[in-house]
């Protein structure tokens, strides 16, 4: 059980603040050097408002009641809505006794209610106190301090010396029962560790939102770096950037050589005592929500304006002590944009936004355009596709400014024009099918190519068709077929071929696109492999043969989708 008699009053006091806050998320403490009203603590429920005075004393004299009455007239002056008082004290009050008038239970029922008529006055003492600090040994470690439940915690030290002698139940319950104590050293901050590949990680995390506030942390920090060491030199930039903007960066051993902790006593426990120079860190901002994602334009721009553009969601946002890191991408996140942006001076209060100074820019992109939703896509390939030399990226923050780069050099993204006509093609598709696609996989130039045709073709083009045509004759046929052709000259078809089809289908990679009626016309072919066919004849043979042609005056070509739907609905092709 807790000494209570024996506690640093301050301490305690803080303590049962945060025991409070714990039991009630919604509580505001308050701060009485600024003059508090009465009220160390208020929460306010659909029941009204509770206000909270918590006292470190013993026994209730009369000076000590005196204060009492002083802080409950005050709270009740100061905060009109009261509808509710509660005393915290670690204590257990004197009951009333026949004849008696003087017990605390007799002051704190019949005459402090004289001090805020109308309230309800509520106890909570050391009763109250141990049964909530049960399961809370972290406050209870913090308001004991250091000594507290020595003799159990060198028990469990000499518990994980010994062998593990029923395996990994043995493993995972000591594993539970140091985190449990490592849980324990700070009510504000704990360490989660890890062991992989026979590395040790341990990581401090604040157990509530506002641990750096309450409990504050300062790590100075002496790094060393090889100046001759181009890699090195690299490493101190990004270092530097990350203490200046917020991110995160692996050290190898050896560069951090000392830091010096200006903490709490119970945070300061949480950090190794160990040569520093022997281990790796890791520095990582915490990443903060924003409350609504900030609007902002990526646009590729040259000296008479935007080229092409997209929006851009800006979600994250990281600080450190020159500015703010913001992140966020395209509405899919299909790329990542990760700005450094330096506090600003003053407010800006002309009516154009102006270039922000020293900002700092940073695009990822995917590792792979497959199975990214076509729609989404195209305006950002459409824009990184017009970043060719001369041209410049700018990001236009609403009321923050612009964020703008050099002039291009050559072109940033040289394999986005390419791609930029498929995924086109691909939402023209799209329209045409009424289908949602994504980015195929295993597209050839080949398939691009055939891809480009039809749509040209669905959108009312002739298109030409290069290369030869094969067709199949029938054993039996072969005759009459060569007869007909020795009536022309130079074995060139008179008319030609027409293929209709109402259900054409196309393969881009991993798609099979049926894209409906499709006509194609070859006028008067001219046959290459007649000696083939005159081989087949003489052989009396009766099995199928190819027959390929090329073209001669007029090219082989796909007709626009309209004509081959007259051609299929009985129409004659002129």
């Amino acid at each position: 059980m807790i000494r209570w008699e024996s506690l640093d009053p301050e301490r305690l006091e803080r303590g049962i603040q945060l025991l409070l806050k714990r039991l009630h998320p919604g509580l505001v403490s308050l701060d009485g050097a600024g003059g508090d009203g009465g009220r160390d603590a208020q929460l306010t429920t659909t029941d009204g408002l509770t206000v909270f005075e918590i006292k470190s004393f013993g026994r209730l004299d009369a000076s000590r009641r005196r204060q009492v009455q002083r802080s409950l007239a005050k709270a009740h002056a100061s905060t009109p809505t009261m509808t509710r008082w509660v005393l915290v004290i670690p204590m257990r009050m004197t009951p009333i006794r026949p004849g008696g008038k003087s017990s605390e239970q007799a002051w704190f029922t019949e005459t402090l209610p004289r001090h805020a008529p109308g309230v309800e006055l509520d106890w909570w003492g050391q009763d109250w106190l141990d049964d909530q600090l049960v399961g809370d040994v972290d406050v209870q470690r913090y308001i004991e301090g250091a000594d507290s439940q020595l003799l159990q915690r060198a028990s469990e030290l000499s518990l994980e010396r010994a062998v593990l002698a029923n395996g990994a139940v043995d493993l995972t319950q000591r594993l539970e029962v140091l985190r449990n104590r490592i849980d324990e050293v700070s009510p504000f901050w704990t360490l989660d560790f890890s062991v992989v590949s026979g590395s040790i990680t341990s990581t401090l995390r604040g157990k509530t939102p506002d641990a750096h506030e309450v409990d504050p942390i300062t790590i100075r920090s002496t790094f060393a770096f090889d100046r001759e060491d181009a890699t090195e030199r690299v490493l101190r930039d990004k270092l530097v950037d990350v203490l200046d903007f917020g991110g995160d960066i692996e050290l190898p051993a050896g560069v951090v050589t000392g830091f010096d902790v200006d903490a709490s006593p119970e945070a300061r426990r949480l950090f190794p005592a160990d040569d520093p120079r022997e281990s790796e860190f890791a520095v990582a901002s915490t990443r903060e929500a924003l409350d609504q994602p900030i609007r902002c334009v990526f646009q590729v721009i040259d000296e008479s304006g935007v080229v092409s553009d997209f929006s851009v969601y800006l979600r994250e946002r990281t600080s450190g002590r020159r500015g703010v890191t913001v992140i966020g991408g395209d509405a899919m996140s299909i790329i990542t944009i990760t700005l450094g942006l330096p506090y600003p001076k003053q407010p800006d209060q002309e009516a154009q936004p102006v270039v922000v100074d020293d900002a700092r820019f940073h695009l990822s992109l995917p590792d792979t355009l497959v199975g990214l939703d076509v729609t989404s896509l195209r305006p950002v390939i459409r824009t990184l596709a017009a970043a060719t030399p001369g041209r410049r990226i700018r990001i236009s923050l609403p009321e923050l400014g612009l964020v703008e780069g050099p002039p291009f050099d050559a072109h940033q993204f040289a394999w986005a024009p390419d791609n930029m006509q498929v995924v086109e093609d691909l939402h023209r598709m799209e329209q045409l099918t009424g289908r949602v696609l994504r980015y195929p996989a295993g597209i050839t130039r080949k398939d691009a190519s055939a891809l480009r045709s039809a749509v040209r073709q669905l959108d009312g083009e002739e298109v030409e068709q290069p290369g030869t045509l094969t067709l199949t004759v029938r054993g039996e046929a072969v005759g009459d077929f060569l007869n007909a052709l020795d009536q022309t000259p130079r074995d060139q078809l008179p008319g030609g071929f027409l293929h209709t089809t109402d259900s054409m289908e196309l393969t881009v990679g991993d798609l099979t696109l049926n894209y409906g009626a499709a006509a194609f016309w070859a006028p008067s072919p001219r046959l290459l492999n007649r000696p083939d066919l005159d081989a087949a004849r003489i052989s009396g043979s009766t099995a199928d043969i190819e027959a390929k042609f090329e073209a001669t005056e007029h090219p082989f070509r796909w007709l626009p989708r309209s004509l081959a739907e007259e051609h299929l609905s009985g129409a004659v092709h002129s």
